[in-house]
């Protein structure tokens, strides 16, 4: 199965690719990036960006690259992707992001919070986790896709979606 990961360049998508050990991994960034592959990713260039036509570079890369999954990480892509979720399941795409209903319940763009636990939910089930002892039960949000860093206050636990 593949996955491609933006933000390629980024310490947080070279830290997500440990979650996809079984997966082929592809990191995907805008601009110039430095040609490389290695045993658990490959590296390969979105082209200039252009925040009018995001959803429709990705999913033209998808489908270039044969992909299953997509995980987009900058903040500036979320949206249009999640607007865009319906286009890519009809090519087989699955969008790790929270669907649009849910997104404000977990994306916060000022958010600070980049570092500390995080955990990968597929469709509501776990894919990865950091800790194991800070999962928290995910029983509201039973189809829950995406990255989340994973915050605890004073009586719960808080997903916040993992963005660059």
């Amino acid at each position: 199965m593949k996955i491609l990961i933006t933000g390629g360049n980024s310490a947080t998508a070279l830290k997500l690719v440990k979650a996809f050990a079984t997966y082929q991994v592809i990191l995907a960034d805008y601009g110039e990036v430095p040609s490389l592959t290695s045993s658990a990713y490959t590296l390969i260039s979105l082209g200039e960006k252009n925040e009018d036509v995001l959803a429709h570079t990705l999913l033209n890369k998808c489908l270039d690259e044969g992909v299953d999954l997509i995980l987009p990480i900058h903040n500036f892509e979320i949206e249009a992707v999640v607007k865009a979720e319906t286009l890519f399941n009809e090519f087989n795409i699955q969008v790790l992001v929270p669907n649009r209903e849910e997104l404000d319940l977990y994306f916060n763009i000022a958010s600070t919070l980049k570092t500390g636990d995080w955990v990968i939910y597929k469709s509501g089930e776990v894919l990865f986790a950091s800790n194991s002892e800070v999962i928290p039960a995910n029983n509201e949000q039973k189809n829950l896709n995406g990255a989340f860093y994973i915050t605890k206050d004073d009586t719960a636990f808080k997903l916040n979606l993992i963005t660059i």
